[in-house]
């Protein structure tokens, strides 16, 4: 099988549209968390969040899906996306994983946003000297193996982290791969509707990241044997095929997310039911969200008509709400760390859910404030009453993206 990464080279040499984003260097620092009665509470109720497994596992796997597109793009001299490529995970993923970290082992957790900054300094000709990168040469001068080397060692520190955080006794179990597998392919589904239209690539940074995870879910399924132990396995790997002949291919998502539905649904019916894990069995699935202990429906694969679409989203929107008001008492008990983490969680793995059926416009607007606004004055620990401002905005825009919905 031709690995997804193989995908991206052949593309990227006859593409000619890059995408480039605006990605502004943050300093390594971490906002220490108050030792207060109220933020030991606030502690204990997200104690059981940090046991979703599946959904912090796939969290590491995209970074790894990055560094190794970040690396190729190294490769073949593209300083822009390779630094695209590191910096995504910082400014998205990273603060979702930090705290399940950090509550293992906080040293760990510190070396580990040292070294994927270190790695994303490497190719940002912008960062100026600091106690982080004082070291590092610059971005035009640091050579492809002394970048290669780095990004051994961000792979290395990712794998590290997930056997840290995941104990051994679900570790490599089929049904939590099964769902880590399902979870990768259902981001990336998103990321290659991002990325490609009509046949080309219009944004190659989300094609590139639709691909990655797609590779990183073939990794995973081919690395776990036991998963569809029996015929099932072969045809799931014939459809992992169609999956990399199609987007090399640069087909329409339609035609991407049939093969994907496909596989997870095979990949449901060659799993069996865990108290651990997700029912994959199950016609409606759940997925726990990492910041909440409550769950929310995911759409089912098979799950096309409008009514079910809709009723998804509003349970989507529903959990952005609450999110929302996580993210104003953990910011009022001074716990930034964990703002961050709610407002990323609220966007990511929510608001891009909706973003196609309630329009560009709203589309727009929401991100703005969830994966901008809100993100930004979290980190620059503005007052509250600018933080309420920005979720009462936020919450205007799903009053209006309910009422389309409805």
């Amino acid at each position: 099988m031709v690995a997804m990464i193989t995908i991206a080279s052949i593309v990227y040499t006859t593409a000619n549209s890059i995408l480039s984003s605006q990605s502004s260097y943050t300093s390594f620092a971490q906002t220490q968390t108050n030792n207060t009665q109220q933020q030991q509470q606030l502690q204990s109720k997200n104690n059981d969040t940090n046991k979703n497994y599946e959904k912090f596992h796939a969290n590491i796997e995209q970074i790894i899906g990055h560094i190794k597109m970040a690396e190729f793009n190294k490769n073949t001299n593209n300083n822009t996306l390779a630094y695209n490529h590191t910096s995504h995970p910082i400014e998205e993923v990273l603060s979702l994983v930090t705290i399940p970290i950090s509550n293992i082992d906080k040293k760990l957790n510190e070396t580990y946003f040292k070294d994927l900054y270190t790695l994303s300094a490497l190719v940002n000709p912008s960062v100026p000297p600091s106690s982080l990168t004082s070291s590092i040469p610059s971005s035009t001068s640091t050579t492809k193996e002394a970048f290669s080397k780095q990004a051994q060692s961000s792979i290395d520190l990712s794998n590290a982290v997930i056997k840290t955080v995941i104990p051994a006794k679900t570790l490599n179990t089929t049904n939590h791969n099964a769902t880590v597998i399902q979870n990768l392919l259902n981001t990336s589904k998103e990321e290659y509707q991002e990325g490609v239209k009509d046949g080309k690539i219009v944004s190659m940074l989300e094609y590139q990241d639709g691909t990655a995870f797609m590779d990183r879910a073939y990794f995973l399924f081919n690395n776990t044997k036991s998963i569809a132990a029996n015929g099932d396995r072969q045809m799931i790997s014939k459809l992992f095929s169609n999956l990399t002949q199609g987007t090399l291919q640069q087909k329409n998502p339609e035609e991407i997310n049939t093969i994907i539905d496909e596989i997870n649904k095979k990949l449901a019916e060659g799993s069996t039911s865990s108290s651990s894990t997700t029912n994959t069995n199950t016609t409606n699935q759940t997925m726990t969200n990492p910041s909440s202990s409550s769950s929310i429906p995911i759409t089912n694969a098979n799950a096309t008509n409008t009514n079910n679409v809709n009723s998804s989203s509003l349970s989507y929107i529903s959990k952005i709400r609450s999110l929302l008001d996580q993210v104003i008492s953990t910011y009022t008990a001074n716990d930034t760390a964990k703002a961050k983490e709610l407002a990323t969680t609220a966007y990511l793995d929510n608001f891009e859910h909706i973003e196609k059926p309630i329009g560009k416009e709203l589309s727009d607007a929401g991100e703005q404030l969830l994966r901008v606004q809100l993100r930004d004055q979290i980190s620059n620990k503005v007052s509250l009453d600018e933080i309420k401002q920005t979720i009462s905005e936020a919450n205007t825009v799903l009053d209006k993206a309910e009422n389309i919905l409805k």
